[in-house]
């Protein structure tokens, strides 16, 4: 029979291993590059306060993603709860691997609403789904504009284009995980589902639409911030190509906070687009500094104030039982 603790164990060392390689890595790099430091002189506390509001930003709009959903399921939730649940995940993402922070977030939902974790499964899936089909095709749209510069990449395109093709393909595959002996097919039946669950809300599609491109453009602009804190001014289209191309490393999320994973994906994004792997992996150690802060600054505020908040809805959940007759 198999031993959860030792496979979890074991999942848990892959990851610090992983974390610790790409580290190490990187920590290389920069000491062969000494004259990248020389660029982190231009910081100023007014370019850090710019990127910690963004990223205290994107919490609130990953927060509402999160109202949208749940509303859909007649739980209001509320501001506390809503941007409570995503500081906490976002702090939780940094202290355990493979997006642990989302455990927590789902726990709270289903004690404090009875919320199905299966359900929350499909909600996030049906989520990544939108927001990845908006990237990909905004990606598509901007390479585009780059036709015929020495910036355009056809293996860039051709990213893009996999991705919306294979969420579009997604879209109408039939449930076919009647066994449920696969892991991997229970997870595109749970795409499928949550798909055919947005499909049939017009005004759900509507606020996660907007709601992406809102995230869409805070990124854009906390890369663009990022680049401008190091004396280096690039076009805002740039800033958006090399956050699209980021975000797909969260498909690769093997490491607490998908730390090392996403500097070297936002690096490499920045020599592809002709800005330089260097400053392209200044600028993410910097985003990354101040996200962190961010997560440790409201995350663990909120984990205090909504365990009050489960406490208190158990004690009335106890106190309405007791007056049934």
């Amino acid at each position: 029979m198999p031993n959860p603790h030792g496979n979890s164990r074991t999942v848990a060392m892959i990851s610090f291993t992983c974390f610790l390689i790409l580290a190490a890595g990187i920590a290389l790099y920069l000491m062969h590059h000494p004259e990248l430091f020389d660029l982190t002189r231009n910081i100023t506390i007014g370019s850090g306060i710019q990127l910690f509001i963004l990223s205290a930003l994107t919490l609130a709009v990953n927060g509402l993603f999160l109202r949208i959903f749940t509303s859909k399921f007649n739980m209001q939730l509320k501001t506390m709860e809503w941007f409570g649940l995503a500081s906490i995940t976002s702090m939780g993402n940094y202290l355990t691997p493979f997006s642990g922070g989302l455990i927590a977030r789902a726990a709270y939902l289903k004690h404090r609403f009875d919320f199905p974790y299966g359900q929350f499964l499909t909600m996030l899936t049906a989520n990544y789904m939108v927001t990845f089909a908006a990237i990909s095709l905004i990606g598509i749209l901007v390479m585009l504009t780059l036709s015929g510069t020495e910036h355009s990449s056809w293996p860039v395109i051709l990213l893009f284009v996999t991705a919306l093709l294979a969420i579009f393909l997604l879209s109408i595959f039939p449930s076919i995980t009647r066994g449920r002996r696969s892991r991997l097919l229970r997870l595109a039946n749970r795409a499928t589902e949550g798909l055919d669950l947005i499909r049939r809300d017009k005004i759900l599609i509507g606020k996660l639409i907007a709601l992406t491109l809102v995230n869409i453009m805070i990124g854009a602009l906390i890369f663009s911030v990022a680049f401008r804190s190091l004396g280096l001014t690039i076009p805002f289209r740039t800033a958006l190509l090399i956050y699209l191309l980021s975000s797909f490393s969260v498909l690769i999320n093997i490491t607490p906070g998908n730390l090392g994973v996403q500097e070297v994906t936002t690096s490499l994004a920045a020599e592809i687009l002709g800005v330089g792997a260097d400053t392209g992996l200044l600028a993410s150690l910097i985003i990354r500094a101040i996200t962190i802060l961010a997560a440790l600054t409201f995350g663990p505020v909120f984990s205090y104030l909504l365990s009050k908040e489960l406490a208190a809805s158990k004690s009335g959940a106890r106190s309405e039982n007791k007056e049934i007759p």
